[in-house]
């Protein structure tokens, strides 16, 4: 796979990875959108302060409203002569607590980009499987009342590892009509830990709403409104159609962004 670099920092700066964690659920998204509050916005502009000059991230991807990441990864250039990674971190830390978190910081090879050199993704979506709600989940969880069949999740999930289009299971952007639909899934996996189900999924990449789409229809199989064999027939037919909604945001965390050789 060909790695997309990036261009060199400028003479007197240093290139930055740094990996975060933030609760979504305060957050329009991850990426900038001029009205709303995002995480890109409270990060620059945290950052611009310590560093004492503008700053500008890349992220290793974008998260929708409301989605948490315990392992987001960005990259920044800093100016060689303000750059400590202890008191960037500190100083972040102290600034956006509660929402965002530094988790680790260091100076990166100068063609690091958060965004293009990242091989993988990897993502968890948790649910509360109970008859009862829980109040202290409520960002944190899909509640699902009905008993769920964890196998036929499973056997479910067994038919998206590899290389699909997933087109069927995708938000289209129509100011990009030429995008592909294309990934490579390596691990889909369900787990049940007490009332919790837990879905995790690692990819090359993912089209905007992939993950909740799938969990969508996973869940579908699991109250036995769709079988197994619909996730096959769904990835072939390319299209929505009467697939099941989105899951919603809240149960959905980044939990890793992947890297040839280094991490931020």
């Amino acid at each position: 796979m060909t790695v997309r670099t990036a261009p060199p920092p400028p003479e007197g700066f240093v290139r930055v990875g740094m990996t975060v964690a933030y609760d979504g659920t305060p957050f329009s998204g991850f990426a900038t959108n001029p009205g709303v509050r995002t995480v890109q916005d409270d990060l620059e502009a945290a950052m611009s302060t310590v560093l004492r000059h503008p700053v500008t991230i890349t992220g290793s991807g974008r998260t929708d409203r409301g989605v948490h990441a315990s392992g987001q990864v960005i990259s920044f250039d800093a100016d060689a002569e303000h750059f400590d990674a202890f008191k960037l971190s500190r100083a972040i830390n102290r600034m956006l607590h509660p929402a965002i978190a530094v988790r680790g910081v260091a100076a990166m090879p100068p063609d690091f980009d958060a965004r293009y050199s990242c091989i993988g993704r990897s993502y968890r979506y948790r649910v509360l499987n109970s008859p009862t709600f829980d109040p202290l989940l409520a960002n944190l969880v899909w509640h699902v009342r009905e008993p769920l069949d964890l196998a036929a999740m499973r056997t479910a999930a067994d038919r998206i590892i590899g290389w699909h289009n997933f087109s069927s299971f995708s938000k289209r952007n129509k100011s990009k009509p030429g995008e592909t639909y294309e990934r490579d899934v390596k691990r889909a996996a369900w787990s049940r830990h007490g009332d919790t189900v837990q879905f995790e999924i690692s990819a090359n990449a993912f089209t905007h709403q992939m993950v909740r789409s799938l969990v969508g229809m996973f869940v579908d199989v699991g109250r036995g409104r769709r079988r197994a064999v619909d996730m096959g027939e769904a990835l072939a037919a390319r299209e929505r159609g009467t697939l099941p909604a989105p899951a919603p945001p809240q149960g959905l965390v980044f939990v890793k962004a992947h890297y040839p050789s280094v991490e931020a």
